[in-house]
């Protein structure tokens, strides 16, 4: 799946046995880390390093989109991002209050 591409409510995902997500270089130049099914995971390399199951196992999300606010922009050059989005912004460094997005 492409990055831009909206994802369906599940997907699959490549996961090696450290638990990290693998990405399998795809033809639109990008890492692709989701996928429709098990099978098309398992065949997204042309080496088919992924039906390894010893090394490689496949994992099912459920994907979800929650609105937070439609519309977290202004055109009011003085707001900062944390007076826009406070919900956003509290993981962000105290000193970056002051950064004007």
């Amino acid at each position: 799946m492409k990055p831009k591409e909206k994802k369906p409510e599940i997907i699959f995902r490549i996961i090696d046995r450290d638990g990290n997500a693998v990405g399998s270089y795809s033809r639109a130049y990008c890492d692709e880390y989701d996928f429709r099914s098990p099978e098309e995971a398992r065949s997204a390399s042309c080496h088919n390093m992924f039906k390894d199951k010893s090394k490689y196992r496949i994992a099912k999300y459920r994907v979800t989109y929650e609105l937070i606010d439609e519309d977290c922009d202004t055109k009011d050059p003085n707001t900062t991002f944390k007076d826009r989005c406070p919900e956003d912004f509290e993981e962000f460094e105290e000193g970056a209050s002051n950064i004007i997005i």
